[in-house]
C-alpha cells in the first residue's frame, strides 16, 4: 500500500514539473515594424569594433513599395555629438524589431545585425552594437 501512495504521488509530482518547465522556444515574440521612423541616444556605440560614445542614433523601415523594390530595408544613421556622420547604412533584406522592455533590433529572424540594448541611463540606451556582416550574438 505505501509503495502505491508513493507512486502516485511520484507521478502527480512529476507531471506537474514536466508542465511547469520554462519553455524556451516561447521568447518574445515581436513582428517587423513597417514605414516606422525612431531616434535613440546611445551612450556607447560599438560600430565593427570601434567604439563611439554620446552618439544619435537615427532608424528608418521602409517597406517594400512593388514597383522599385521586393526587398524590405532600414535606413540607419549614427551622429555624433558634434552633428557629424559617423555611420550611415541602407541594410537590405532586414526588417526592424522594437521589443517591449525598449531592445532595438535590426536583421532578420534569427540574425541581428543592430542591437541596441534596453537600458536606460539618464535619457539615453546604455549600449548598442553593429554588426553587419557576422551578426550580433548575446
Amino acid at each position: 500500500m505505501k509503495k502505491l501512495i508513493v507512486l502516485l504521488i511520484f507521478s502527480l509530482s512529476f507531471g506537474w514539473f514536466v508542465f511547469a518547465q520554462n519553455n524556451n522556444d516561447e521568447t518574445e515574440k515581436a513582428s517587423p515594424m513597417q514605414n516606422a521612423e525612431l531616434i535613440r541616444k546611445v551612450c556607447f556605440l560599438d560600430i565593427e569594433g570601434e567604439v563611439y560614445t554620446d552618439v544619435v542614433v537615427a532608424i528608418k523601415s521602409i517597406s517594400p513599395d512593388g514597383l522599385f523594390s521586393d526587398k524590405y530595408r532600414v535606413k540607419v544613421k549614427v551622429t555624433d555629438s558634434n552633428g557629424k556622420t559617423v555611420w550611415n547604412k541602407t541594410m537590405k533584406n532586414a526588417y526592424l524589431y522594437v521589443f517591449s522592455d525598449g531592445q532595438i533590433q535590426i536583421g532578420r529572424p534569427k540574425f541581428s545585425q543592430l542591437v541596441i540594448y534596453s537600458g536606460k541611463r539618464a535619457n539615453k540606451y546604455e549600449k548598442g552594437i553593429i554588426r553587419e556582416k557576422e551578426g550580433v550574438y548575446n
